[in-house]
């Protein structure tokens, strides 16, 4: 978590980009925004945390075990199936556990 503190400003305009981005809903509060799965998915993609859609299908995993996200992930450009903040930020960590694994 301490690693994510460092990088906290930038992981937190990434948010923002892909709330805006995909949105057809806008918050008054930023604190409510979300974003949709096509989203995450194409950050994790220019993060270079998936360098193919088999990655990302194998990371779908991770993220489908955090609390809120509808199983099974079907429709990623609807925001029901979206992240807010804290689940962006738990999707990362779960990611990060998953490629340490692996290594």
């Amino acid at each position: 978590m301490s690693f994510l503190s460092i990088y906290h400003e930038e992981l937190e305009a990434n948010f923002q980009y892909y709330s805006t981005a995909f949105a057809k809903r806008v918050y008054q509060h930023h604190v409510n925004s979300q974003i949709v799965l096509q989203g995450f998915f194409h950050f994790l993609k220019i993060a270079n945390l998936a360098k193919s859609t088999q990655d990302v299908v194998d990371l779908q995993k991770g993220i489908s075990q955090i609390e809120g996200v509808r199983h099974p992930i079907e429709d990623t450009l609807n925001l029901k199936n979206g992240l807010n903040y804290a689940q962006f930020l738990e999707a990362i960590l779960r990611i990060a556990f998953i490629k340490a694994a692996e290594n």
